[in-house]
Formats: structure tokens, C-alpha cells, sequence
């Protein structure tokens, strides 16, 4: 991770782009909700699955992360489905339905 870091730093850089942080509270609180509970949050429910149903199973999980950020930027922030993404979706879910019935 700190080399990904370093890497978009050094792009950055290279285009001469500035690094801006803004100091407002719309911006503080995006960075703090990203940082902890995107983050933290998010990977101590995803460890949590992996105990509970195994790593082979919670992987498949993994296939409905793109799906669920649809549902949600659909809900907050106005997304309108494409049918490629409509077919997107509905192939993740039969795929997960497939592998997972006994």
C-alpha cells in the first residue's frame, strides 16, 4: 500500500499537479468516513464472513462488492442504469446463484 502511495505521489508530481487538502468539514468528514468506516469497518464485517462461512464461500461475496456500489450511488447520488450494467448485474448474480446451491 505505501508504494501505491508513493506511485500516485510521484504521478502527481510529475503532471505538476498540486496536492490539495481541503479544510472544510464536507471534505474532513468524506476522507474520515473513507479512512474508518470504508475501511476498518468494512474489512472487520468482510474477516468476520470468512470466519463464518469459509474463505472459499466469502469470496464469492466478493463478486456482489460492484453491485451493491451501483445500488447505492443509485440511491444517493442519482446513477441511472445502463443495460450494460443491468446485464452486468444479473450475470454476477446467476453466477453467485450457480456456484453457491448444493
Amino acid at each position: 500500500m505505501p508504494q501505491a502511495v508513493a506511485a500516485l505521489a510521484a504521478i502527481v508530481l510529475v503532471r505538476g499537479q498540486p496536492l490539495i487538502v481541503e479544510w472544510t468539514p464536507r471534505y474532513l468528514g468524506a476522507t474520515l468516513y473513507l479512512a474508518l468506516f470504508a475501511s476498518v469497518v468494512a474489512f472487520a464485517s468482510y474477516l468476520t464472513l470468512l470466519r463464518r462461512i469459509g474463505a472459499a464461500r466469502a469470496g464469492y461475496a466478493t463478486v456482489l462488492f460492484p453491485i451493491v456500489a451501483l445500488a447505492v450511488s443509485t440511491l444517493v447520488e442519482g446513477y441511472r442504469w445502463t443495460l450494460a450494467a443491468i446485464l452486468g448485474a444479473a450475470l454476477a448474480l446467476a453466477g453467485n446463484v450457480l456456484v453457491l446451491r448444493r
